[in-house]
């Protein structure tokens, strides 16, 4: 499977299961895109387009990587080591993980980390349980 497949069919994946479109970045290349929260305007995606030697792969032409947030840097660390995955790319400060979008790491495990990466941007406010005052009797 290509890059471009499979990056359409993530954007295809968070369409369908969060709602969200791919929007462009205002930068120079024009392949940049970001997956954001519509509530609270976080990124849990970020799809770049880099040479490969930029990114420290082998071979010319470019390479298209998914950045997704990883918030157990443990995690992060072990997930770097494997094939097709780099360290979180504009930045390794912002606990981000980038997948190479070359078929090396399955679509379905790309999806599971898409997933987290929402969960993990999420409004926190959302996700807190709400403990309502019980009812006083009058008695």
């Amino acid at each position: 499977m290509n890059n471009e497949m499979l990056r359409e069919r993530l954007e295809a994946y968070a369409r369908k299961k969060y709602g969200v479109e791919p929007e462009q970045l205002p930068f120079k290349h024009e392949d940049y895109a970001v997956l954001r929260h519509s509530d609270n305007g976080k990124w849990f995606a970020v799809f770049i387009v880099k040479s490969r030697s930029q990114l420290g792969l082998d071979g010319d032409g470019d390479a298209q990587i998914v950045s997704l947030k990883i918030d157990d840097p443990p995690l992060a660390d072990s997930l770097v080591q494997q094939p097709g995955y780099l360290r979180g790319y504009p930045s390794v400060a912002w606990n981000w993980v980038s997948i190479v979008l070359d078929g090396t790491v399955p679509f379905e495990e790309i999806c599971q980390w898409l997933d987290d990466s929402y969960d993990a941007t999420s409004s926190k406010l959302r996700n807190q349980k709400v403990v309502l005052e019980k009812r006083r009797t009058s008695g």
